[in-house]
């Protein structure tokens, strides 16, 4: 069980305004190479807005008006295959960050026992083309795939009644959507090696700063989790689960449905998104781990509510000093 006197590790779920992987790797470690298990690239450059660098992938003829597609009645009776779709350029960038990543290690500066953090958005989010797979690129050994489900998130609140905007209406599909969105996610976990870890990174989403819709608590991220962990357990051993927490958000009622998340039985650590660039300092994120504690104590670190790639460096600053400040006080 967590508690205030074991040692809080510091998860990072995603993208950040540096310039480049050495930039934001050598920034990281200064401070917190004692704190992290995993590190990510910091998906850095036209990488920091999430799914936004995939565009050019597809064909201007399938792509949503709204992103500045230009469908047509000729391209809708098109049947289109991955012919069709350039290659999404996500093992490429992680093979050469992780070249960044190992001359670190081999330096000394990163610890030998960290893995190198992978992450991706699943097929609901952003239509993948084929990637030739690569098994000695990365070795699975120091691999952590985290699979980012903001797109999940939005069509289960879509379905709940809460969001009213159709583009999150999910796919007609047979069964419930609970189980439907377990089954693809259990196809995916089921091609990754059983030496590399695999987390989840549950999302509100963060464009511009907002959610596509403020969550009324947890509950729908315990759900998802539950089913995840019932349903993808047996095809991959699940490591970690990430949640968000709103930063006006540190009241009981919105961690309440943390009773009812099964991880701890399987030895799933938790991680919550508590910490934001002006919250009090490290004071509103530790009131909210406070609060998070009373609920579920077995609480395994912290992290940012999503990716920092749209946040100003001089906040990502204020985030990693919360970061380290939270760390050492529970060390």
């Amino acid at each position: 069980m967590s508690t205030e006197s074991t040692p809080l590790e510091v998860l990072f779920v995603g993208s950040s305004p540096f310039d480049s992987t050495s930039d934001f790797l050598n920034t990281v470690i200064k401070t917190l190479s004692s704190h992290v298990s995993r590190l990510p690239d910091g998906e850095t450059g036209s990488r920091s807005n999430f799914i936004g660098w995939q565009h050019p992938v597809f064909p201007i003829t399938i792509v949503q008006p709204r992103w500045g597609g230009q469908p047509s009645s000729e391209s809708a009776a098109k049947s289109y295959t991955l012919d069709d779709i350039k290659p999404t350029g996500y093992d490429e960038q992680a093979i050469q960050s992780y070249g960044v990543f190992r001359s670190l290690k081999d330096a000394g500066k990163i610890p030998q026992e960290v893995r190198f953090q992978v992450c991706l958005p699943t097929p609901l989010s952003v239509v993948r083309g084929f990637v030739e797979d690569d098994n000695e690129a990365i070795p699975a050994s120091e691999l952590t795939i985290q699979w980012d489900l903001p797109t999940e998130v939005a069509v289960l609140e879509y379905k709940r009644g809460r969001i009213a905007d159709r583009y999150w209406k999910p796919y007609d599909k047979e069964g419930s959507l609970e189980s439907v969105l377990t089954s693809r996610i259990m196809k995916l976990a089921e091609q990754v090696k059983p030496e590399v870890e695999m987390g989840f990174h549950l999302c509100y989403g963060d464009l511009g700063h907002v959610h596509f819709v403020q969550p009324e608590d947890m509950g729908v991220m315990v759900e998802l989790a539950n089913a995840i962990v019932e349903k993808v357990s047996s095809a991959h051993q699940i490591k970690y689960i990430h949640m968000p927490v709103p930063k006006e958000r540190d009241d009981e009622a919105y961690f309440g449905p943390l009773r009812d998340l099964n991880v701890q039985k399987r030895g799933i650590k938790l991680y919550l998104g508590v910490v934001h660039a002006e919250d009090e300092g490290a004071g509103g994120a530790r009131r909210k781990l406070e609060t998070a504690r009373g609920v579920h104590p077995d609480i395994a670190g912290i992290a940012s509510e999503c990716g920092l790639g749209r946040t100003a460096k001089v906040d990502v600053e204020k985030v990693f000093d919360t970061y380290a400040s939270l760390a050492a006080r529970n060390t």
